[in-house]
This record gives structure tokens, sequence and C-alpha cells, in this order.
């Protein structure tokens, strides 16, 4: 059995320090034991680039080749002019898997 608890934020209790601690044993004991990993927890900023990269592989994954180099210029310059009004409901849409 692996049984993972996520590390506390514990700022309010006092810093104790282990004279005489040990260090870990490099060799594997030998048993049936169970093992208790203790880590951090993931935070809001790592879950929002991991589902912004989710989002990006999935956008990429449905882009077709066929686009050509004028359409591409055109966008550009209609993006640099500042004449480009995209349609927030369509890109929703199609990031949603909507059509």
């Amino acid at each position: 059995m692996n049984v993972t608890f996520p590390v506390m934020n514990t700022s309010y209790r006092p810093t104790i320090s282990t004279p005489g601690r040990r260090p870990a044993r490099s060799e594997r004991t030998k048993g049936d034991y169970d093992t208790v990993n203790i880590r951090s927890s993931r935070t809001i900023q790592e879950d929002d680039e991991s589902f912004a990269r989710l989002l990006a592989r999935k956008a990429t994954a449905q882009m077709s080749d066929g686009v050509s180099s004028e359409r591409v210029k055109e966008l550009g310059s209609r993006v640099a002019n500042g004449t480009y009004q995209p349609d927030a409901q369509k890109i929703a849409g199609r990031l949603l898997g909507l059509g």
C-alpha cells in the first residue's frame, strides 16, 4: 500500500531540531512493509500551467495543415493594425470541442 500525505503549512509551529538523527539507510529493508510518501501538494499556478499545456496540445492536435500563407499574412496585418476582432464565443466553443 502506498499512502501519500500532502505537506501542510506548519508555519505556526516552532522549528525543532533533531540531534542524533541518523541518515537513511541505502540498502532496502527486507519484508513486506507499507510506505508513506510525504510531499508538497501542487500549487494553483502549477495546476494552471498544466491545464494551459493540455489546451495547447489539444489545439495543436486539431490544427490542419491547409492554411495558406496569404491568410496568415492577412491576419498578421489585421492584428498589427488593431482591426482584428476575434469571436470569443466561437473560440471557446472550439476549445471545448463544440464545433
